[in-house]
């Protein structure tokens, strides 16, 4: 069984849990999961970028909906001051600019996202990446529910070592790697004299 979307996570659950009874619960421990991996874990898979307006004066921007953790906020666009960070705090669905902007402004909000599976969204990079995260995460919160202490322990160690794995994952990508020079391409990119 692939586990490629929502759907098959929630087949995969019920399957492991082999319990038909709890058929109808593999989502909410499948969003109990994901809550946790949202509080433990930032992917950069995640990282997504979107342009807002701010019109002058105006303090207050509609944060977009799966924003998780707000990176930076960028004016967009020719004219002066390109590129520099405007003041800024992200809260309840909202960013607040401060000082308001003089004037109009368009401005780039990079941020990571929250990854968010429904039947609406049937599919995530993290899933796609790490679906024995989603797997050993929803089998972990359904333990407790079913009053299970062994079931507990085996799963919740088999997130631990995923969520690990994952994060050397992570670590790796966020790393900066060299610039690397190849000689015989340098010689053939050169102009011929």
């Amino acid at each position: 069984m692939g586990l490629a979307t929502y759907d098959d996570l929630k087949a995969a659950v019920a399957d492991w849990l082999d319990r038909e009874d709890l058929s109808g619960r593999t989502g909410d421990f499948i969003a109990l999961a994901e809550a946790r991996l949202n509080r433990l874990m930032g992917f950069s898979a995640l990282t997504a970028r979107v342009e807002l307006e701010a019109g002058a004066g105006q303090a207050e921007l509609t944060a977009p909906a799966d924003l998780r953790d707000a990176l930076s906020l960028v004016r967009a666009g020719a004219g002066d001051g390109d590129g520099a960070a405007q003041g800024f705090r992200a809260e309840a669905g909202r960013l607040v600019l401060t000082p308001p902007p003089e004037a109009p402004v368009r401005l780039v909000l990079t941020y990571r996202a929250r990854p968010r599976l429904s039947e609406a969204a049937p599919a995530n990079p993290v899933l796609a990446e790490h679906p024995d995260l989603y797997l050993f995460g929803a089998l972990a919160e359904a333990a407790p529910f079913l009053r299970d202490g062994e079931m507990l322990a085996v799963f919740a160690a088999r997130f631990d070592a995923a969520l690990t794995e994952a994060r050397m994952r992570e670590a790796r990508i966020a790393g900066a790697s060299p610039l690397r020079v190849d000689p015989s391409l340098t010689a053939m990119l050169e102009p011929r004299r």
